[in-house]
């Protein structure tokens, strides 16, 4: 009898240790599986906020690329604008004695001396290729202060077309008895080939 009863009472011993292991693994395993929960709703409500982040980004980043698009064309139509009316300033390469008259009638209605002149034929701008021709026209210039002074403003602002003084040299001495003094300088201007 002490069999049998040592018998059922391992049993009940065993049948208790499964049960109370049965009952600690479901416990652990809901216990784990809420703490798994929680840590997978924190996790879907960090994606759900890059997600959002992403989205925002994306559409800031359209906005940006269209205004993008839109400073593009701006600038195309500018640049197409300012070539248009630079171009419409420019005659065609065989008129740069035209220039030279011009440049000459002024100095001798400002009572200017033009002493000698050099120039060359219009060649390629460097940078340009061969969509421009400059023409460069160097002169020895002798006349009072203010004369040449406003020879030298009407040169680059009352011809009519895009000149620039490209270089400069007063000629020693500074002015002569009379007040008068000497320059060399570089007239340059563009003409269409």
């Amino acid at each position: 009898m002490k069999t049998r009863l040592r018998s059922n009472l391992e049993r009940v011993v065993t049948y208790g240790l499964m049960a109370a292991a049965i009952v600690f693994l479901i416990y652990f395993l809901s216990s784990v599986n809420t703490s798994q929960r929680q840590l997978i709703a924190a996790k879907n409500t960090e994606i759900a906020g890059l997600v959002a982040r992403i989205e925002d980004s994306q559409r800031e980043f359209n906005t940006r690329r269209q205004q993008i698009e839109e400073i593009t064309v701006q600038l195309r139509d500018k640049r197409l604008e300012v070539k248009e009316k630079f171009e419409r300033l420019l005659e065609s390469s065989s008129n740069y004695t035209i220039f030279i008259e011009q440049v000459q009638r002024k100095a001798k209605a400002l009572d200017i001396l033009i002493m000698d002149s050099t120039y060359n034929s219009p060649s390629p701008v460097s940078g340009a290729g061969s969509s421009y021709l400059e023409f460069k026209f160097d002169m020895r210039i002798h006349g009072s202060y203010n004369r040449l002074k406003q020879f030298l403003w009407e040169s680059e602002n009352a011809l009519g077309r895009l000149v620039k003084i490209s270089q400069l040299e007063i000629i020693p001495p500074i002015n002569d008895k009379d007040g008068n003094m000497t320059m060399k300088l570089t007239l340059s201007t563009f003409f269409l080939p």
